[in-house]
């Protein structure tokens, strides 16, 4: 149980108690049903099914939060880093962003974040009959822009690294979709096939780096050893920053779904030239059996990934 709950004033008991409630059943999965019999029986409510954000009554703090999948607002899928903490862009009650502080809820979120109160969270994965959810624990509001409040987990030993970088991984990964250059690119009324073909055309634009690889690489992806051209792309380790960014010692030859994974930080490579996963990859059937992989290197030690790019990837994605 985390020390920092010991710490904070102006809780009730019962405002506490519900927020341990929160930490204690981290991970698990429970039933609306079972939230409900909790408030009916020891008249402790954990959320509510009128609203997204929880403000009781007794307190000038929100409790918890709780998004739903395909719901009424955008809020950004939850990303998890590998010390167990998560962070998520959650939107506030209200579309319209300059109307957050006509909501108490919204208000109540904006006082845990001045104050540095944790709030509950939970996501819902099962819909009526026998409405489930998934408990995540507790997370801090750090920021609100545009609409978004930024909230984050602890971690899994319970700890809430308050100076944590501004740009790693997991929050970039989280803020990706809310970027407004990208929805200017992105047009409610265009077709999402031809947006997907113009993306993998920008990927692979830069045809002499990425035919670099391919002959450096033997046309295969250096991971999953794949040798369907189409399916390669060329990555960058780090991020490219016009021609001089294009040494085939800065690039990676990978199958377009590691591409992507490698992009977001989700998957990166150790002093060893060894595959590193994060939580969501390592649960998943499909990339476990790659953990640990090494590369396959180029012959040529000049065009081999260079050790500083990949140890700059790999802390900016959570893994040093």
């Amino acid at each position: 149980m985390p020390e920092i709950l010991d710490t904070i004033e102006g809780l009730s008991n019962v405002h506490v108690a519900a927020l341990r409630w929160f930490e204690e059943r981290r991970g698990e999965r429970v039933s609306w049903a079972e939230m409900k019999e909790l408030a009916d029986e020891k008249d402790m409510r954990l959320s509510t099914a009128a609203k997204g954000i929880y403000k009781p009554s007794y307190s000038d703090y929100a409790l918890s939060v709780r998004t739903v999948q395909d719901g009424p607002y955008p809020d950004r899928e939850v990303q998890y880093r590998p010390d167990g903490s998560w962070v998520c862009q959650y939107f506030q009650e209200n579309p319209d962003p300059s109307l957050r502080d006509n909501y108490y809820t919204n208000k109540g979120l904006m006082l845990c974040m001045e104050h540095e109160v944790p709030v509950g969270f939970l996501i819902k994965r099962k819909s009526k009959p026998g409405v489930e959810y998934d408990v995540l624990g507790l997370g801090f509001v750090t920021s609100w822009d545009e609409g978004y409040f930024t909230i984050e987990g602890l971690s899994k030993n319970g700890e809430y690294k308050a100076d944590r970088p501004e740009k790693d991984a997991a929050k970039c990964r989280s803020s990706l979709l809310s970027d407004p250059d990208l929805e200017e690119i992105i047009d409610a009324t265009e077709d999402r096939r031809e947006f997907q073909f113009r993306s993998v055309a920008t990927r692979r634009g830069q045809a002499g780096f990425r035919n670099g690889l391919l002959t450096t690489y033997d046309s295969k992806c250096c991971l999953s050893g794949c040798d369907v051209p189409a399916a390669l792309e060329a990555a960058h380790i780090a991020p490219y920053m016009g021609d001089h960014s294009n040494k085939l010692s800065n690039g990676l030859l990978l199958r377009s779904d590691l591409h992507t994974l490698f992009d977001l930080g989700l998957l990166s490579f150790d002093e060893n030239y060894c595959a590193l996963l994060s939580p969501e990859l390592l649960a998943s059937h499909q990339y476990a059996e790659l953990k640990g992989r090494r590369i396959n290197l180029p012959r040529s030690t000049g065009d081999q990934p260079d050790s500083a790019a990949l140890l700059d990837h790999r802390s900016w994605a959570g893994f040093a």
